[in-house]
This record gives C-alpha cells, sequence and structure tokens, in this order.
C-alpha cells in the first residue's frame, strides 16, 4: 500500500519537469501501482501499459518519477476491458467501441450485464442480435445471379 504521506508531500507537487505528467488527482480510495493492478487483474503489466495507448478512457495518474498509479476507477475500466478482450473473445476495436458506447446500444447492454442482473433479458437481447447478424451473412452470402433469374 502507498504511503498517503508520500503523495502528499512528494506526488502533487507545482513544479514537475514535465507539466503534463499530473493529469488529475486520484480519487480517494486505494490507489495500486502498475505491478500490483497487474497481480490484481492477473495481467502482465506490458498489457496494461499497451491498454493505455489503445483506450482512450484509461488514463492513470504518473508520479513525478513516471510511475503509474491506478485508482479504483482505473481498476473498474481495466476489469471492464480484461472481460471484453479475454473472457468475450472481442477484438479491441470492438472493446473500445462497446466502452465508448458505439456498439448497437443492446447489444453493448448484455455485453457488460453484471451476475446480479437478469441473464433472461441478456439471453433474449443476444438471441435477437444474433438472429440479424444471420439474416445479414445470409443476404451478403446469397447468390445474385439465382435471384436475376427468378
Amino acid at each position: 500500500m502507498i504511503d498517503q504521506n508520500y503523495l502528499q508531500c512528494h506526488f502533487f507537487r507545482s513544479q514537475t519537469k514535465d507539466g503534463n505528467m499530473h493529469r488529475r488527482k486520484p480519487q480517494s480510495g486505494r490507489v495500486y501501482r502498475i505491478g500490483e493492478a497487474a497481480r490484481a487483474l492477473n495481467l502482465q503489466t506490458s498489457v496494461l501499459r499497451f491498454w493505455e495507448g489503445e483506450f482512450p478512457g484509461l488514463h492513470p495518474v504518473r508520479t513525478p518519477k513516471g510511475q503509474r498509479l491506478y485508482s479504483e476507477g482505473d481498476m473498474e475500466l481495466l476489469r471492464r476491458i480484461r472481460s471484453l478482450l479475454h473472457e468475450q473473445g472481442m477484438t479491441i476495436e470492438g472493446a473500445r467501441r462497446v466502452l465508448s458506447g458505439e456498439a448497437m446500444p443492446e447489444l453493448a447492454e448484455a455485453l457488460c450485464v453484471q451476475p446480479s442482473d437478469s441473464g433472461a433479458d441478456a439471453r433474449r437481447v443476444l438471441a435477437e442480435a444474433l438472429k440479424e447478424l444471420m439474416e445479414i451473412r445470409d443476404l451478403l452470402t446469397s447468390n445474385p445471379s439465382k435471384e436475376n433469374r427468378s
């Protein structure tokens, strides 16, 4: 655990080499160093650094020495990203769309269903999405020459 006195004395200095380094003050609550965050999520630290560049909503606070500190909000976002990529098999672009809300709202909602939510609703939405995708596939793979002869 990080000493709160360290954060007060060293973390929020007004003069830094890079004025951009301190984007925001960490929210109240626990902060995790990159190694602690990686262990908690069962990931490599290189994966967290890579995701930082791929997902615009992920911005850990940096200390003057450049060490990343993840807040509880960052950890929740990392859990969602890990779930979308590793458990649900989405691509990075697909996960980015779901997180930004650009994906079909019903599908995005179904993919982000928490265990306490109704499973029947999620299954219904996914079944409808699957049906629509199959119809689209059939339209795209149908032979246009057969249709013109009819």
